[in-house]
């Protein structure tokens, strides 16, 4: 049943993630989120892509990347106080490890719709994220935009990306309601 989901969800998804690396010529991801964890079910890169710990199927901690604090920002408060009282691992030497300032970040995220990491999963790699919403507006997966510190600006991108989720949001809940109305 997981499977059936994931794959309608790239179904769905992969039009939004296609255009959002032609914008952007950066590493595109969709992931979902899986206990403290985000696991990545959909990459773009081009050959100029960012050598990111990301992988298909890969996991790494909410807490450490962007696409895992748009996760977190929209996940469910239990869930959120969970990691928020567990021991953050440092990843890197920017990876967040203070709770008091992961939750400013989140509080951040849920207030602008996007999320942001700083060399945070891995040394010279930014990313912008942005979570695709379910009709309570819980978190059901997130799509981010990663690339090179050096020559990728997330801030300048953070607007396609909240786009490209809400995109990936609108469609989800269309699909929904069709299905609804026809075992309804």
């Amino acid at each position: 049943m997981r499977a059936s989901v994931e794959r309608g969800l790239i179904e769905v998804a992969t039009p939004f993630l296609e255009d959002l690396y032609e914008r952007t010529h950066e590493t595109v991801h969709l992931g979902l989120r899986e206990g403290a964890e985000v696991v990545y079910v959909a990459k773009i890169g081009g050959h100029r892509q960012a050598r990111a710990p990301s992988r298909l199927g890969g996991r790494m901690p909410l807490h450490a990347t962007a696409i895992g604090k748009a996760l977190l920002a929209f996940a469910p408060a239990a869930l959120r106080a969970e990691v928020l009282d567990a021991p953050l691992a440092r990843l890197a030497p920017r990876t967040v490890t203070s709770a008091a300032i992961l939750r400013r970040q989140l509080d951040e995220a849920v207030r602008t719709g996007v999320a942001f990491e700083a060399e945070e999963s891995a040394v010279g790699i930014v990313c912008v994220g942005a979570p695709v919403l379910d009709g309570h507006d819980v978190a059901v997966a997130a799509v981010s935009v990663a690339g090179p510190a050096t020559r990728f600006d997330p801030r300048r991108h953070a607007a396609a990306v909240k786009a490209a989720a809400a995109g990936v949001t609108a469609t989800l809940a269309r699909r929904e309601a069709i299905l609804d109305q026809s075992s309804g």
